[in-house]
């Protein structure tokens, strides 16, 4: 950067932290400037990551979140430098501002167990997928009305629309298994699944897997799982049920499935005028999946590239 460029800026912003990094290292009998001075670019990293873990100190005490100017203030080694000069240096780290995830810690005391339970399942599936069957199951509700979602549309004011129409909103329910080891997906879709549908679900899973010795359904802690009809219904049909740890969905393969009926068919569609054929669409986009799908499996991350 040349100097009179340079000089518009105080001491350790940006353009003079630019200069003496590129500049320093072409001077003759000069060094070049360390990048995090006085770190190496790993403990750096490890500080800033630290740092950014914990609640922001402030005089106000009532901040939530990290600005550049309390990050250029909590560390020692980068008071004095602008915020642009901040934003450079975490960008250097790998470091960038991006949108939060909704979170919640399991605070099932039996989580370990639990888990552990189902991997042993799914390391028998894998070992003897003729005998053995691990299925994920899970349930939905979809509505009429498209759900909001992005969308290309030209720059501007105005945004695309999800075109919905006056009356009720008629919700359909689907109750879907996946096998972890081939990918297969069975499933029930009804205006309800409740106590009533999922003894009859169950008999359709049973009879997808005649051969199977043992079928393992892992599901969640969803209130009527437990109702005593609904475990003999597991009982009648040979399913031995194997529960997720409480509050713990992303341990649930079938939760992206379910993304992708929604990205694919579910977003934005607009046939909230024709709720049969919207049902249709559905069943379609599900059974692709009805003889295995590698793709699927890759997909929701039980089977590696």
């Amino acid at each position: 950067m040349c100097a009179p460029i340079a000089q518009r800026y105080r001491h350790g912003s940006l353009a003079i932290w630019l200069r003496d990094w590129k500049g320093s290292s072409r001077s003759r009998g000069r060094v070049a400037r360390r990048l995090f001075p006085p770190r190496s670019r790993e403990s750096a990293k490890a500080e800033l990551e630290w740092l950014l873990h914990q609640p922001p100190g402030n005089d106000s005490g009532v901040r939530s979140r990290w600005r550049l100017q309390d990050i250029g203030s909590a560390v020692v080694w980068l008071q004095g430098y602008t915020d642009p000069g901040v934003w450079y240096l975490l960008k250097r780290l790998g470091i960038s501002r991006k949108q939060a995830l909704n979170f919640v810690r399991s605070p099932d005391p039996d989580f370990r167990a639990k888990w552990q339970t189902i991997l042993g399942a799914y390391a028998q599936a894998l070992a003897e997928p003729e005998r053995v069957v691990l299925l994920f199951s899970d349930e939905l509700t979809y509505y009429r009305q498209p759900s909001l979602a992005p969308a290309y549309h030209p720059r501007g004011a105005r945004q695309p629309y999800a075109r919905q129409i006056a009356g009720y909103n008629t919700r359909t329910r689907l109750a879907a298994v996946l096998n972890g080891v081939s990918g297969q997906v069975d499933y029930r879709q009804r205006s309800k699944i409740g106590k009533d549908e999922l003894p009859l679900f169950y008999a359709q899973v049973r009879a997808a897997y005649p051969l199977a010795e043992i079928i393992y359904l892992v599901q969640d802690n969803w209130p009527v799982h437990a109702l005593p009809e609904v475990r003999a219904a597991l009982a009648e049909h040979g399913l031995t049920a194997l529960f997720l740890p409480t509050y713990a969905s992303w341990l649930n393969p079938i939760e992206k499935l379910w993304r992708w009926l929604k990205q694919e068919v579910l977003h934005l569609h607009r046939l909230a005028h024709q709720l049969d054929e919207l049902r249709r669409k559905v069943a379609h986009f599900l059974d692709q999946f009805q003889n295995g799908s590698p793709a699927l499996l890759h997909y929701v991350g039980l089977l590696s590239e």
